[in-house]
């Protein structure tokens, strides 16, 4: 183990980074966060919505604070 790598703060496991895509009608989101595989906690990082516009693709980016 790292000292570099995150811990879960509810019980000190490694969080892992997850990523995982959904289509939702016309749009694909896209979310990335860490996860404890022990008790489920999660973290967000970030996430892209993906969809079709007027003029073309429309990509949205929310990122998430660290806090």
């Amino acid at each position: 183990m790292s000292d570099r790598e995150l811990k879960c703060p509810k019980d000190g496991n490694p969080l892992v980074v997850v990523h995982e895509s959904e289509k939702i009608g016309d749009t694909t989101r896209v979310s990335i966060y860490y996860k404890c595989q022990v008790c489920g906690f999660r973290r967000n990082i970030e996430r892209l919505e993906i969809s079709h516009g007027e003029q073309g693709l429309v990509v949205k980016k929310f990122l998430y604070s660290s806090s």
